[in-house]
């Protein structure tokens, strides 16, 4: 009877050992509610990132689907895509010889480079300019002010003579 209790004891003491080593093996191999967690929301995290990345390719995708669908707008012939007889008022401004054909927007981007070259722009406001002596006779302007390039044209269009068409 000694042995079996010797036994019994043996048996509850290596049982007690077993319970321990599984609960130690149990508690490092599953991990705490905290750590499942933090799994989760790196799993959630990655998800929202995979569908930003997806939603950007979507958007690339529609934009260069309307672009590539979109008809071409043919650009419509003006006059001031046609050669033109300048009066010799403007061309002596411009230093070109006399009878020289010019667009009007050939010429305007002339008459702008000059404007620039002899530094009339306004410094505060790049837009506007105040012609000097020369350029006032050339555009009529009596007196003189302060004009912008978009109004240049208006003043010009006197010096603009259409070639007739045969």
């Amino acid at each position: 009877m000694n042995k079996i209790i010797r036994q019994l004891k043996l048996f509850k003491d290596l049982s007690i050992i077993n319970i321990i080593k599984m609960t130690e093996q149990t508690s490092h191999s599953t991990p705490t509610v905290e750590e499942q967690f933090k799994s989760i929301y790196s799993g959630i995290s990655e998800i929202n990132g995979n569908a930003k990345d997806l939603q950007n390719q979507v958007k690339d995708l529609a934009k260069s689907f309307k672009h590539a669908c979109k008809p071409r707008k043919v650009k419509k012939h003006t006059v001031m895509h046609d050669p033109m007889i300048i009066n010799p008022e403007l061309l002596k401004y411009l230093g070109l010889t006399a009878g020289t054909q010019l667009t009007k927007a050939e010429s305007m981007k002339m008459v702008s480079a000059r404007v620039k070259t002899d530094k009339l722009q306004n410094e505060q406001n790049k837009r506007q300019f105040k012609p000097n002596a020369a350029l006032g006779r050339v555009l009529n302007m009596k007196p003189i002010k302060t004009i912008t390039f978009v109004e240049l044209n208006k003043y010009l269009s006197h010096h603009f003579t259409p070639i007739a068409k045969e």
